[in-house]
């Protein structure tokens, strides 16, 4: 799949989408589809001519070409390092989204090791970090949108599992900016005004997080929760991402109100150490999401 043309090359903002048919779908939603031209321009080729085109979502959403086999681009370790090391032209969406996703996370871990260590302006470096998280998730919905727009029907958008795990995720980031931003510009809040600005909104986006991470490992599982993929880097992806998203959780649950007057929480150290682990997770998925970007530039 080395010669896999890209997304881009299919003018996703053209009048008459191709005809994509469904391949793989779950009740959870559509995971991949069918093109409607053969891979091969070779009509001489009647083995290659008559093979299909395999658009699986991530890929899709990704602004990556067909595959002609299989259900993922098999890489070994080696060949991930490849993919990571090569250039990226910072002026493709999935590049912009990886970085995004490796600054947010790394702000959110500096922070956390400042809370922990009572040292510095952790809140302040949470509040940016948030930022870049937001960015990251507009720039995967952008991307999916793109998709909606381009290749898939109205009627096939909303049954698209890409689309809800971009969605889910963005608006999971805007409540986090809402947080964040809260606990460092006002942080002698209490009482009800914290239990609206803060606390809401950091279980709500915890929940819409680990949502989004469902759907993502649904979309790399094709209707499947529990898949193993060692060699396909979405898989890692995704599995990363549902962690952070697991450990975004917990420190929500851990910072459930005990006193309202004083905005006392249920375990304020367990819930900084599960946000610095999740944010370790997600510059993890930054990075991995970085390396998929040049999936199809190595030979494996």
């Amino acid at each position: 799949m080395d010669d896999a043309p890209p997304l881009g090359a299919l003018n996703l903002k053209r009048e008459h989408p191709p005809n994509l048919q469904s391949h793989y779908s779950s009740p959870w939603g559509t995971t991949a589809w069918r093109q409607d031209v053969p891979v091969s321009d070779r009509p001489h080729d009647l083995e290659a001519h008559s093979r299909w085109g395999l658009w699986t979502s991530r890929r899709l959403r990704k602004g990556h070409g067909p595959l002609d086999q299989g259900k993922y681009r098999a890489l070994a370790p080696k060949h991930m390092v490849q993919a990571l090391l090569r250039g990226k032209d910072v002026h493709r969406l999935e590049v912009r989204t990886a970085v995004a996703f490796i600054i947010g996370p790394l702000l959110f871990v500096i922070g956390s090791v400042l809370l922990m260590s009572k040292l510095g302006s952790g809140a302040a470096l949470l509040a940016i970090g948030s930022v870049f998280f937001t960015a990251g998730g507009w720039f995967q919905l952008e991307q999916a949108l793109l998709v909606t727009r381009g290749l898939l029907n109205r009627k096939q958008r909303w049954g698209w599992c890409g689309i809800w795990c971009a969605l889910t995720q963005s608006i999971g980031t805007v409540l986090f900016n809402m947080e964040t931003f809260s606990s460092w510009g006002l942080p002698a809040l209490n009482g009800t005004p914290w239990l609206m600005l803060e606390v809401a909104p950091n279980i709500l986006g915890s929940v819409l997080f680990v949502i989004s991470a469902i759907f993502g490992l649904l979309e790399v599982g094709h209707g499947r929760l529990f898949v193993i993929q060692p060699h396909h880097l979405g898989w890692w992806v995704a599995v990363m991402n549902a962690l952070g998203c697991l450990w975004f959780m917990q420190a929500a649950i851990a910072a459930i109100p005990v006193d309202l007057s004083i905005a006392a929480v249920l375990n304020p150290q367990v819930a900084i150490r599960a946000t610095l682990l999740g944010a370790l997770a997600f510059t993890a998925v930054g990075v991995l999401s970085l390396a998929e970007c040049s999936e199809d530039e190595v030979k494996s």
